[in-house]
């Protein structure tokens, strides 16, 4: 088997995937996570700051020492929202491939759902009822209908849990005001893709990304992450509005002692919980599956395998 490492740099995170893979297969695996707000400040200035290309080069150099270390023969890199809309990204990819050693691939909207999926359907590739993925970044929200064996429908939407935060959310607790502002934000931003959405027929609602899986852990009261324990946890919509309200009526410090909530997620928690809680509400859905695979173990089947 071939030992293979893949990196997601997304607007509020960068992740590693390590995994041994065997023909089209992943066999074994391991992840882990930096918040690194590569995207802070993009919504407003269009630009990657300084501070924050140097802070996610030296988490690059991080993670690809420890592939190094896991024996991994390739490397794969990929960057999301916040790198995709930002004016200066080539500075980051040049100094991604000068310092670190890593060639930053940008991928588009489509790219990234189309990922998603692959990801979250290898391990179900017989799945052939009507499914809708959702995936909530930190720069924005990518969701995919999934029908016998083909994305019969995908979008990416700009609106994710830091670029939500950093436009509508002053304050915390978060003020009725600014929740009002949000949700007609979020009425404007998912209008077209809910409408036709609403035409298919979704049997089963899936969630992945950071938002989706620290849901599953404060859902579970982890003290310690475990992405086996989340995996295919179901939750259902009051559960989503229960949690949201309760951390929306916080401040982010009070925030920091709910079990399976990461401190440096605090602050823009709720506003995914928000857009999840929009999503279930506007499509009638009563209950979503968080899963574990999303577009690190797509990157690797798609480029890789």
């Amino acid at each position: 088997m071939e030992k293979i490492a893949a990196i997601d740099i997304g607007t509020n995170s960068m992740r590693l995937l390590l995994c041994e893979a065997e023909g089209k297969k992943i066999r074994k695996k391991e992840k882990d996570i930096l918040v690194t707000r590569i995207g802070m400040g993009v919504s407003a200035t269009g630009l990657l700051s300084e501070k924050a290309i140097s802070r996610n080069v030296e988490a690059l150099k991080f993670f690809r020492n420890k592939a190094e270390r896991y024996g991994a023969g390739r490397l794969i890199a990929i960057a999301t929202s916040a790198v995709r809309d930002a004016a200066n990204r080539k500075d980051f990819v040049d100094k991604a491939k000068l310092e670190a050693g890593i060639l930053v691939q940008v991928i588009d909207g489509k790219e990234e759902a189309e990922l998603g999926i692959i990801g979250v359907m290898s391990e179900c590739p017989e799945v052939d009822e009507g499914t809708l993925v959702i995936d909530i970044g930190g720069g924005s929200t990518e969701l995919i209908y999934y029908k016998n064996g083909r994305i019969g429908f995908s979008v990416s939407i700009n609106a994710g849990t830091v670029r939500m935060t950093e436009g509508y959310i002053k304050g915390h607790p978060i003020s009725q005001e600014d929740l009002t502002a949000l949700d007609c934000s979020l009425k404007e931003c998912f209008a077209s893709a809910v409408d036709l959405l609403k035409t298919k027929k979704i049997e089963k609602a899936l969630a992945i990304g950071g938002t989706a899986t620290t849901l599953g852990a404060i859902y579970l009261g982890l003290g310690i992450y475990s992405a086996e324990t989340v995996h295919n946890t179901i939750i259902s919509k009051g559960y989503v509005k229960k949690t949201f309200e309760n951390l929306s009526s916080m401040t982010v410090e009070q925030r920091f002692g709910i079990k399976g909530l990461q401190k440096e997620r605090a602050d823009v928690i709720p506003a995914g919980l928000f857009i999840l809680e929009h999503l279930l509400e506007q499509l009638d859905l009563e209950q979503v599956v968080i899963s574990e695979n999303d577009n690190l173990e797509g990157a690797v089947i798609k480029y890789m395998l």
